[in-house]
């Protein structure tokens, strides 16, 4: 079996090859790529005022120089998805497809349906706390406990796997041995396993207690370990029941086969699956449109598919809760169990959700009287350092700096202290500047710069930390407040954030972590997003048993709202409604597994309520760092800003989440980490303003790193004035939120635009915005819709911001309809 994809189609290549030769011919050219210049040869690369290097600096880390693919395929490689172990090692770790589970071991794919919660000690940290982690499938350090061994007899043990194509959530690996070989197409939500062959058939191990329920001809029904399966050959081929539980196939010649996960044993079910067997899915690609009049965001979800028998042209897909919450059509009565709940099962070859996205804002509105707020800016701006060294000068410290500084920058014009805000954005612009210059006269720096590596394709920091330059991980958590630092400059100052001024590299980084745009040559499709999954993956490898994972929802969220931002500030409405689709996504993925809003995802006999950190495999009640309660929560929250409002979207579930917190941390309600106290109370301030004024008012002793007082003050003193955040009204605008205190409602939006406008809420609300200026207006509460969803009813008379609500409702969303 040579080195080339075996599927056929239109071009005879694979799609990313296809797409790459239209980008080199000049046919396609997207908005954001770029091609490969003769400056990427040199050491320094200028790209506007600024520079990237094309040298590793010897301090810095990298990737495996080693990339496990098929000659065909090239960088730029995706990283940080459930299945990109693939590309890192010759054999993978688990794979947590969901609802199957597998892995690429020396002898074959072995593949698992995960379906029981293990609660025990969390792996990967020390410390005395127990039963912190809840996972479905094995102990910490070894694979998965095998049902099915797939393999190709001709092919030897421990050929390397390597992969061949892959789509939004799917993947082809190959293993090769000569002329034998065989391909294997996993994607996430799918119960189907596909694979074709070349000289030979195929072997199925039963690996555990297996019994043979349905044998006719070329379909078998086995159930292994209590899971049910089907084995699908072509018409005209036959399966071979062994007695030493092996099960092979020659396949009638024909060189295909697919395994599917049944939800149940009976002939009826697998009838309805061999339907679907031979319908091959060969792509996947996701879409997205950002409804401005309704505030939603339109997500289709689209399979290709390659009838090898038949003319079937629909799968089957098991979607996500924070899918089937918010599907447009039918689905099965069938589901299968996961590690992020129930996942119902939908026939076609594709489907469309409709997601509210209820805005953010660049800052929070000058409407409450806060005391010594303009002294609380003063403080500031006589500090000898504004870029502080806390932990180390790294790419993510570096920007929780600007964090701070772009916080306060907008709250000193409020205050009218126009020198002040300079002052801060002076700082952010310098070190900004530092960072966008590779070196000069042809010699790449050592430190401070940014360096593409073409192996890869990926733009890497010196210094980093967190892995982020040698595994790729992190790098939405620390680009972001970069990008944002960028967006707050070009809120005043726009000739410094064009293209050929420092807005060039800014867009270097936006394309690494989250880039619109697969026509792109030398960045990959959203980095860390993954379409299906609904949220990032912190991790580059995947290279640990649990699978992925991801700590801070939080600092993900701020990654896609400083994109919004960025996009808003430079006028580009292509970026804009990718960022909308990001961060809306980002948020309700984030309700429904790290917080459970809806309590149905979290198993509830594990303990908590709430998770830390989402792995393939299960939920952390704890961080990377340690496992004190006040940085399992605040992971979550921080950095709370004008993208934050979604976390007090359900205050009931908000104050939930703080009673869980406080119970865990000794109940006294005294944070004494001395971390993140800043980042707390403002949480707490989204379902109790009045505790949390109470708090900083009596008992306020100094701001976290990346905080300050007087932003700490302002964000309490306007959430206690205007009240907790409204979802249950929208704008046709992406720069907005809306407060409601149960008297009233206060509408704010921005307008980074040269012209006024007009913006227009669901309720009736109007409110002009001038020119890059923020605006407000109030008015009396009438009524209060109802938003299906992760949301509560705002009820006007139980208070609706100040004091915690007592509607209690989960706020469910209304699933699917049922189908045949």
């Amino acid at each position: 079996m040579d080195d080339t994809h075996t599927s056929t189609d239109r071009t005879g290549l694979t799609r990313r090859t296809y797409l790459r030769a239209l980008v080199a011919g000049g046919v396609l050219t997207g908005s954001g790529a770029l091609t490969a210049s003769a400056a990427e040869d040199a050491a320094i690369e200028q790209i506007g005022a600024g520079s990237i290097a094309h040298v590793k600096p010897e301090a810095a880390g990298a990737p495996p120089r080693t990339v496990y693919a098929t000659d065909d395929l090239d960088a730029p490689y995706p990283s940080n998805d459930w299945w990109t172990t693939l590309l890192w090692r010759p054999l993978s770790e688990n794979l947590w497809v969901h609802p199957l589970a597998a892995r690429v071991t020396e002898t074959g794919l072995a593949l698992s349906y995960p379906d029981e919660w293990q609660v025990r000690d969390a792996p990967f940290t020390s410390g005395p706390r127990t039963d912190d982690f809840a996972e479905m499938g094995p102990s910490d350090e070894r694979p998965i406990d095998a049902d099915l061994t797939l393999s190709h007899p001709g092919v030897s043990d421990g050929t390397a796997a390597r992969v061949a194509d892959y789509g939004d959530w799917s993947v082809t690996y190959r293993r090769a041995d000569g002329a034998a070989g065989i391909d294997v197409t996993l994607t996430q939500g799918s119960p189907f396993v596909y694979c074709e062959t070349a000289n030979g058939g195929v072997e199925v191990g039963l690996d555990g207690d297996a019994s043979v329920w349905h044998e006719r001809d070329h379909v078998l029904g086995v159930t292994v370990d209590g899971h049910h399966y089907g084995l699908f050959a072509p018409p005209g081929g036959s399966w071979d029941v062994g007695d030493d539980g092996t099960v092979a196939s020659d396949l009638g010649g024909e060189g295909y086969a697919s395994v599917a996960l049944l939800p149940e044993a009976s002939p009826k079910v697998l009838n309805e699956f061999r339907r679907r067997a031979y319908a091959f899915v060969t792509d996947t690609t996701v879409t997205w449109e950002y409804d401005a009049d309704r505030s939603v965001v339109v997500t289709e979800y689209d399979f290709e598919v390659d009838a090898k028998h038949g003319d079937a042209e629909e799968t089957l897909t098991a979607l996500y809760p924070h899918q089937s919450r918010w599907v447009r059509e039918d689905l099965t009565d069938w589901s299968y169990v996961s590690p992020r709940g129930e996942m119902s099962v939908r026939a076609g070859s594709g489907f469309t959700t409709e997601h509210p996205f209820r805005g953010l804002l660049p800052f929070l509105p000058d409407v409450a009287d806060v005391p010594n707020l303009a002294a609380h800016v003063d403080a500031v701006e006589s500090e000898e350092t504004l870029i502080r060294d806390w932990q180390g000068e790294g790419t993510y410290w570096t920007g929780k700096n600007y964090e701070r500084l772009l916080q306060l920058a907008p709250i000193a014009e409020q205050v009218g202290d126009a020198a002040a805000a300079e002052t801060f954005r002076d700082a952010m612009r310098d070190e900004l500047e530092t960072w966008f210059s590779a070196g000069s006269d042809g010699t790449v720096d050592e430190t401070d710069l940014f360096w593409y590596d073409d192996v890869w394709g990926t733009l890497n920091g010196t210094p980093m930390g967190f892995g982020a330059d040698a595994d790729l991980n992190d790098h939405h958590f620390h680009y972001g407040y970069w990008v944002k630092a960028a967006a707050e400059l070009a809120r005043v100052d726009p000739e410094w954030a064009a293209e050929g001024q420092y807005g060039g590299v800014v867009n270097h980084l936006v394309r690494d972590y989250a880039n619109p745009d697969r026509n792109d040559d030398r960045y990959p499709f959203f980095r860390n997003f993954s379409p299906y999954a609904g949220h990032s993956w912190a991790s580059g490898s995947g290279e640990l048993p649990a699978g992925c994972n991801q700590e801070s929802s939080s600092e993900a969220i701020n990654a896609y709202a400083a994109l919004l931002l960025w996009a808003e500030a430079t006028g580009d409405e292509e970026l804009r409604d990718a960022a909308v689709y990001l961060y809306t996504h980002e948020i309700h993925a984030a309700l429904e597994y790290w917080f459970d809003v809806a309590d149905e995802n979290i198993p509830d006999d594990w303990g908590y309520d709430y998770a830390a950190i989402v792995w393939g495999s299960g939920y952390k009640y704890a961080t990377w760092f340690n496992q004190d309660a006040e940085s399992v929560h605040a992971i979550n929250y921080l950095p709370v800003g004008g993208h934050s409002l979604y976390l007090g979207w359900n205050r009931e579930a908000a104050a939930a989440n703080w009673r869980e917190l406080v119970e865990n941390d000794g109940g006294d309600g005294e944070f004494d980490l001395g971390w993140y106290t800043d980042v707390l109370w403002e949480f707490r301030a989204l379902s109790d303003p009045d505790e949390a004024l109470s708090w900083y008012e009596n008992d306020y002793t100094g701001g976290d790193f990346a905080e300050s007082r007087a932003h700490t003050a302002h964000w309490l003193y306007t959430l206690d004035t205007a009240g907790t955040p409204d979802a249950t009204v929208s704008a046709n605008t992406p720069l907005y939120a809306v407060f409601n205190d149960g008297q009233r409602r206060t509408y704010v939006a921005y307008n980074f635009g040269d012209d006024s406008e007009a913006v227009t809420f669901s309720d009736g609300a109007e409110l002009d915005v001038g020119p890059n200026s923020i605006a407000t207006t109030t008015r009396p509460v009438e009524s209060n819709p109802t938003l299906s969803g992760a949301f509560p009813t705002v009820d006007a008379e139980a208070g609706g911001g100040n004091g915690e609500s007592d509607d209690d409702e989960n706020g469910r969303g209304q699933r699917g309809g049922r189908g045949d």
